[in-house]
C-alpha cells in the first residue's frame, strides 16, 4: 500500500474547514453512525480547546467591563473598635488619660477620577479590541478542530476504500492460488508457481491488514477529538463522493488570497491586535499628562473616656486670709486681708455613644492634582515598550498574511497538479486493468509464469491505489480553494 504524502494529508485537513454546517446535533444517527456535520458540530461545542478559547474571551469581556467601571466613583467605608488601658491620648478629646476605656471610629471616603490623561478612554478602546480579537480566536479554534475532525473523518473514508481494494485483490489472488493448486495436483504446473502465488496472497493479506490498521487509527483519532472513549461500536456515515471532473482549475490564486484576507478569522485577529497595540502606545503616553481627581470623606469617633459637661458647681468655703505686704520697712507687720474662698467645679455625665457619633462628624471635600515631574524615566520606558509591542504585532500580522499567501499559492499549484495526476491515473488504470485481465487469461492457459503475472498484477494494484489517491486528492484540492473563498463545503 502506497504511503500518503504529507501534502495530501494537509489537503484532507483543509477540506471542509470553512463549511457552513447544519444545526449541531450532539447525538449520532439512529444506527449509531456519525455524519461529518454531527462530528464537527459536536466538537465545535464540546472540544476542550474550544471551550478554553471561549473562557479567554469571557475573561477579556470582564477586563472590558472593569475598565469601564474604573470611571465610576470609588467609595470605601472603614471602621474600628479598640479597648484602651494605661496612659494614652484619648482619640476624641486628645487629652492624656490614664484609665481603661473603649473607643471606636467610622468613616467613608469617595474619589472620582476627572482627568487621567485619556488613559481610561484608551484602555476601554484597547480592551474592546482585545475582546473582538479573542472572539476571532474562538472562530479560529473552531476552525482548527474542524480541520482535525475532517482530517480523521476523511482518513477513515480513504482507508475504507483501500480496504475494499485490498480485499478485492486478495480474493482474486486467492482464486488464483486455488486454481494453481488444483493444476499442480494434476501435474500441469510446477510447485514454485503455487508457492509464488501463495507469497503474493500473503502480501495482499498484509496490505489489507495495513489498510484496516490505518482505518482503526483514524477512527481512534476521531473519537479522541470528540472526547469520546474508544469503542469498537463507533462508526461513521460513508457519503457518496462523486468522481472528479476533468476540467482545469478556473480560479486565480490572487483573487482567492484577497477573499481570504477578508474572511479568515485568524487574519482578523492579528489585525485587531495591531490596533490594540496602537492603543497601548496612547495609554503609555497618557502617563505624561497631569491627573485630576475629586475627593470627599466623612468620619466620626467615640470614646468612653470622653464625658459630657452638664454645668458647673460653685462651693463657698468662706473667707481666707491673704497677705498683701508689710506695714513697716522691717517686714515685721504684715498686711492681712480676707477674701472669699469660692471653688467652681465642672459637672460631667456619661457621653452617649450615638450622641458622640452625631457631635463628632467631620466632613471634607477637595480636588487632587498630580503632575508628573520625574519618575525615574518609567513613563518614557513604558512608551518605548509599547512601541516595541506594536512592531511585534505588525510583524505577526505580516507573518500571518505571508503564510496565508504561500498556502494558497501551494494549494493552487497542488490543485492543478492533482487534476493532471487524476487524468493520467485514469488512463493508467484503464491500460493496467486490460493488461491484468489479459495476463490472467495467459496464466490460466500456461502461456506466462507466475512471476510475470505477479509483476503485471502489482502494476495493476499500484494503478488502483494511484487512481484512488488521485480521486481524493483532486477533489480535496479544489475544496481547499473553495475554503479560502468562503464557499460552502460539504461531502
Amino acid at each position: 500500500m502506497k504511503k500518503l504524502p504529507k501534502y495530501f494529508l494537509l489537503a484532507l485537513a483543509l477540506f471542509g474547514g470553512g463549511s457552513t454546517l447544519a444545526q449541531a446535533q450532539q447525538d449520532p444517527n439512529k444506527d449509531g453512525a456519525w455524519t461529518l456535520e454531527e462530528a464537527v458540530n459536536y466538537a465545535r461545542e464540546n472540544n476542550l480547546q474550544v471551550q478554553q478559547s471561549k473562557i479567554n474571551t469571557q475573561l477579556s469581556r470582564t477586563d472590558l467591563q472593569r475598565s469601564k467601571f474604573e470611571r465610576l466613583p470609588s467609595v470605601n467605608a472603614r471602621g474600628s473598635y479598640n479597648i484602651n488601658s494605661g496612659s494614652y491620648q484619648d482619640p476624641v478629646s486628645f487629652n492624656l488619660v490614664t484609665d481603661r476605656s473603649q473607643s471606636s471610629n467610622f468613616g467613608a471616603s469617595a474619589s472620582v477620577p476627572l482627568f487621567m490623561g485619556f488613559q481610561q478612554t484608551n484602555q476601554i478602546k484597547q480592551n474592546g479590541l482585545i475582546v473582538e480579537a479573542n472572539e476571532q480566536d474562538v472562530l479560529s479554534a473552531q476552525n482548527d478542530i474542524t480541520l482535525q475532525i475532517v482530517t480523521s473523518y476523511l482518513n477513515i473514508l480513504f482507508a475504507e476504500e483501500l480496504i475494499k481494494t485490498s480485499t478485492l485483490q486478495r480474493d482474486l489472488t486467492t482464486q488464483q492460488v486455488k486454481r494453481n493448486r488444483i493444476l499442480f495436483e494434476a501435474g500441469s504446473v510446477a510447485e514454485n508457481a503455487v508457492l509464488e502465488l501463495e507469497s503474493q496472497q500473503a502480501s495482499d493479506e498484509l496490505a489489507l491488514i495495513n489498510a484496516q490498521n490505518q482505518r482503526d487509527i483514524a477512527r481512534l483519532s476521531l473519537m479522541q477529538l470528540l472526547n469520546l472513549p474508544a469503542s469498537d461500536d463507533f462508526k461513521i456515515v460513508v457519503p457518496d463522493i462523486p468522481e472528479p471532473d476533468q476540467q482545469p482549475v478556473l480560479v486565480n490564486g490572487n483573487d482567492v488570497y484577497e477573499v481570504a484576507l477578508q474572511t479568515l478569522p485568524a487574519i482578523k485577529a492579528v489585525d485587531l491586535r495591531v490596533q490594540s497595540a496602537d492603543k497601548g502606545i496612547e495609554i503609555a503616553k497618557g502617563a505624561y499628562f497631569p491627573q485630576l481627581s475629586l475627593d470627599a470623606g466623612i468620619s466620626t469617633r467615640y470614646s468612653s473616656a470622653n464625658k459630657l459637661l452638664q454645668g458647673r458647681e460653685t462651693i463657698d468655703n468662706g473667707l481666707k486670709p491673704q497677705s498683701l505686704g508689710f506695714y513697716d520697712e522691717a517686714g515685721k507687720q504684715p498686711v492681712i486681708v480676707y477674701v472669699p474662698d469660692v471653688a467652681v467645679n465642672p459637672l460631667y455625665s456619661d457621653y452617649a455613644f450615638i450622641d458622640q457619633y452625631k457631635d463628632n462628624i467631620y466632613k471634607q471635600i477637595g480636588v487632587g492634582l498630580t503632575i508628573p515631574v520625574f519618575n525615574g524615566l518609567q513613563v518614557r520606558t513604558g512608551v518605548q515598550r509599547a512601541k516595541i509591542l506594536q512592531q511585534n504585532a505588525k510583524l505577526n500580522a505580516d507573518i500571518a498574511r505571508n503564510n496565508l499567501r504561500q498556502t494558497i499559492e501551494q494549494a493552487y499549484v497542488d490543485a492543478v497538479s492533482a487534476q493532471r495526476k487524476y487524468v493520467a491515473a485514469k488512463q493508467q488504470i484503464t491500460a493496467a486493468e486490460k493488461n491484468y485481465r489479459n495476463a490472467e487469461l495467459r496464466l490460466n492457459n500456461g502461456v506466462i509464469n507466475t512471476v510475470d503475472f505477479n509483476i503485471i498484477a502489482n502494476t495493476f494494484r499500484s494503478a488502483q491505489s494511484s487512481l484512488l489517491q488521485a480521486k481524493y486528492e483532486y477533489t480535496f484540492k479544489l475544496k481547499v480553494l473553495d475554503f479560502y473563498q468562503g464557499k460552502d463545503i460539504s461531502l
